[in-house]
């Protein structure tokens, strides 16, 4: 799954701020606790995306989804199941 890119914009901003590090340095393959990230950073950082997005996210989603490609695709996916349908339009 490839996550809108408004999620994957998002989450870089996020981790980009959170880690000190300019966006252009976040690939998929970016490891948050290699660029320095901890448990409190990314406790702080789990609260930021969970503003943003709307999902509920554990420390346990950061420690097995590490790269922020993946753990887009965890955002993503979280946001898409707790999306609330869009009503029908009703008949006129």
């Amino acid at each position: 799954m490839t996550p809108p890119a408004s999620v994957h914009a998002s989450v870089v901003a996020i981790w980009s701020d959170a880690l000190g590090v300019g966006p252009d340095e976040l690939d998929a393959d970016a490891d948050f606790f290699l660029l320095g990230g901890h448990s409190l950073l990314a406790t702080q950082m789990i609260a930021r995306v969970e503003r943003a997005h709307g999902v509920k996210l554990r420390l346990r989603d950061v420690l097995d989804h590490p790269f922020l490609g993946e753990f887009t695709e965890l955002v993503a996916r979280a946001a898409a199941s707790t999306a609330s349908p869009v009503p029908a339009p009703a008949d006129a």
